[in-house]
């Protein structure tokens, strides 16, 4: 009995003998992509787009210590090219460290880095090692899964000599990245060789690295020797130049940022492409180029979404120009990035605050307190929300709690002397003035120029012209930045010295053209007062103020000068009712705004106007509030015994 069965489907078994040509190679492709499917399933799912890879620190058996942190920072430099990976940050592994009771300078060794990426659900980690095996150099990278502990990729590259290492550790990061997921078209877009991308020295790349994480900190401080050692071992090295330049723009050290700005911008071709970004966008921003800034930064959002950078700082721009609602935008997507970013928290408080959302300013802060992220500046923020809200005992503790280091010393000074010049306390601003000055020098710091620059604008206001003269030259002895030049030269406005203050505007118009808040602001007010108050009174010219003074409403509509200087015109040209709106917004501003003298003055300027308007009872509580604000200023101030004499021919 035969075991076939003849009759049912006859044809079928003598075919099945012959399998037609097309089977063969099809069987062939289906085989290899099961066996590469079990492979990949092996190793792990690649990563995507939304996940990050923690870098752990190299195992280095070499016995040369220059690896230890540079090979780390290498790596991070240069998997950065990439828009489709995401490198977990420094700063965030610190922070980290603190909540598992470590100390933020802890080596990430594979358990360490593996109990950080289950704590802030990181799907990789990348562990590196670097082995001396018969005198060469072996660089070693493998990416685990956290969840499964396959492996989603290993590359290894073997060199001769040292100075090879950082090449080899590029090409095995190159293969490595594709093995992660990234599309060879990606890989090849943005894979800048490292000795191009950022520097050839281990050592430049150690002290850069050194200087990243006092910068990430808030330490500027303490990150400037890190990134001049940089310089120093490498001085074509383009990042530790935009480093520097940044942290001292941080510090307010205008001239020295513009020099390492500029330097960084013109080596900005030996950068990977982030870096290319970073340099320019800065280049632009720092140096007052609002407008350039802002396109910098957006063309740098949109190629690396997932970076905080460049929403930071679009965030601290907007704050500058008063769009405080595109401020907040970008400032809440910046601390959503990074949560351990120590100055998204500044640019989203401030945001807050300049849009009268005290509470919420005041909650920023506090959310920073608990991610335990250095307090001096969180601090100083605090009193001028107490300021704001006239909480005077509340503003002390804060700012003696920012005490005890050199960034909140400044800070603290800073405020203390706007504050005095506030309240009409003119001595004590001068005192202030001249330890914020002591204290700059002490840091081997510039600034002392500004300072001088800014108690010269205050002396004119009160009306104290020989100490304004004098401050107004020893600030130019010293400096002729833009920020000094424009307060001075507002000050000599005042002071009806119209010829030096428009020499001054053009000397910053020539030196800055490009320079937004300069061009559109500072200069229009300067010419606006001038025309206010020209050498010869009857010459003065309230429609021209008026004309220059609109020009900078529309860049900063946060300046309290700009609408002091308008009122004044307006008031001037008789248009009394648009006067009084303009100078109550200066007198509003007071709520959610750093301390100026100027809150005070447009109360006084209210009086008057409601004076010449035959309003006696409004003008009344117009005095009477300035007085209540000077109630503890100096006695012996022009301005004062003024507003006093008219206020008694009102009653």
């Amino acid at each position: 009995m035969s075991d076939s069965l003849p009759g049912v489907f006859p044809g079928m078994i003598g075919q099945s003998r012959k399998l037609p040509l097309w089977i063969v190679p099809a069987l062939i492709v289906a085989l290899v992509a099961a066996g590469m499917g079990l492979v990949f399933l092996k190793r792990g799912h690649a990563l995507t787009e939304k996940d990050s890879i923690l870098i752990t620190d190299f195992v280095n058996t070499t016995a040369d210590p220059i690896f230890d942190g540079a090979l780390k920072k290498a790596l991070a430099v240069d998997l950065e090219q990439s828009p489709y990976l995401n490198v977990f940050p420094d700063q965030k592994i610190r922070q980290t460290l603190q909540f598992m009771g470590r100390s933020p300078g802890d080596r990430i060794t594979t358990d360490v880095g593996r109990e950080i990426c289950q704590r802030d659900g990181i799907k990789a980690m990348l562990n590196g090692s670097i082995d001396g095996v018969g005198g060469q150099y072996v660089v070693t990278l493998e990416a685990i899964n956290i969840v499964s502990g396959d492996s989603l990729g290993r590359q290894q590259a073997q060199v001769n000599q040292k100075e090879d290492v950082l090449n080899a550790l590029h090409g095995a990061a190159t293969k490595l990245r594709r093995q992660l997921g990234e599309s060879l078209s990606m890989v090849q877009k943005y894979d800048m060789s490292l000795s191009m991308a950022t520097t050839s020295s281990l050592d430049a790349l150690k002290a850069l690295s050194l200087g990243d994480a006092r910068h990430n900190m808030g330490d500027e401080l303490g990150a400037v020797p890190s990134y001049q050692r940089a310089i120093e071992i490498d001085p074509n090295f383009a990042m530790a130049y935009a480093r520097l330049g940044v942290v001292y723009s941080n510090l307010d050290q205008t001239e020295l940022s513009e020099q390492n700005r500029q330097k960084a911008f013109e080596l900005r071709d030996r950068a990977s492409e982030r870096e290319k970004l970073y340099i320019m966008s800065h280049y632009y921003s720092d140096s007052g180029q609002l407008d350039k800034g802002i396109t910098a930064y957006e063309l740098y959002r949109q190629t690396y979404p997932r970076d905080a950078t460049p929403v930071n700082n679009l965030a601290n721009i907007y704050n500058r120009l008063g769009q405080f609602d595109n401020a907040l935008e970008n400032a809440r997507r910046a601390v959503e990035l990074d949560p351990d970013m120590v100055s998204g928290y500044e640019n989203l408080a401030e945001a807050y605050t300049g849009l009268n959302r005290i509470e919420e300013a005041r909650a920023t802060f506090n959310t920073a307190f608990q991610r335990k992220l250095p307090a001096a500046t969180y601090r100083v923020g605090l009193a001028l929300l107490d300021w704001c809200e006239g909480k005077d005992a509340d503003m002390e503790k804060e700012l003696q709690s920012a005490a005890g280091s050199p960034n909140g010393e400044l800070k603290i000074l800073d405020f203390r002397f706007n504050l005095a010049g506030t309240r009409g306390q003119v001595r004590q601003a001068r005192e202030f003035a001249r330890q914020d000055g002591d204290a700059l020098d002490r840091l081997h710091l510039q600034g002392r120029a500004d300072v001088e620059a800014g108690l010269a604008s205050v002396e004119a206001l009160v009306g104290n012209r020989a100490a304004a003269n004098s401050d107004a030259n020893q600030a130019l002895r010293i400096s002729r930045i833009p920020s000094v030049m424009g307060n001075v030269a507002s000050a000599l406005a005042i002071l009806r010295q119209d010829q030096q203050a428009f020499a001054l505007a053009d000397g910053i118009q020539r030196a800055h053209p490009n320079d937004t808040m300069s061009i559109n602001v500072t200069i229009p007010i300067i010419h606006a007062i001038a025309a206010l108050r020209p050498a010869d009174p009857a010459k003065a010219d309230p429609a021209k103020a008026i004309d220059f003074i609109n020009t900078a409403a529309l860049y900063n509509r946060a300046n309290p000068a700009v609408f002091f200087v308008r009122g004044l015109a307006y008031e001037q040209a008789g248009r009394y009712s648009e006067a009084q709106q303009d100078l109550q917004q200066v007198v509003d501003l007071k709520s959610h705004h750093y301390p100026d003298i100027l809150f005070v003055v447009a109360q006084l300027e209210l009086g008057r106007l409601f004076q010449k308007q035959g309003d006696a009872p409004k003008a009344r509580i117009a005095y009477q509030n300035f007085l209540a604000d000077w109630k503890d200023a100096d006695q012996d101030l022009p301005l004062l015994q003024e507003a006093k004499a008219e206020y008694a021919k009102l009653r």
